[in-house]
């Protein structure tokens, strides 16, 4: 299990929680889902995501967002 806490210029702006158990697979889930946290957040879009384990324990620290995100401007 992994917490993924997505930044803008380093500041947690939200947090949710992974149960998957690789963190390779945390990781690329995370970008799949970066476009809809973008949208959650106007003005404050994340441009990073970290993670951190059960413990809180920072395993993977600024992984940046791949831009242009697919998807960010088409219509919902």
């Amino acid at each position: 299990m992994f917490a993924v806490e997505w930044l803008r210029q380093g500041s947690p702006i939200e947090k949710e929680i992974s149960v998957l158990t690789s963190e390779i697979e945390v990781i690329v889930s995370a970008k799949r889902r970066a476009a809809d946290v973008l949208k959650r957040h106007p003005g404050s879009e994340p441009d990073s995501f970290r993670l951190t384990d059960p413990t809180g324990k920072i395993v993977r620290a600024h992984i940046p967002l791949p831009f242009p995100l697919p998807g960010l401007f088409d219509p919902a």
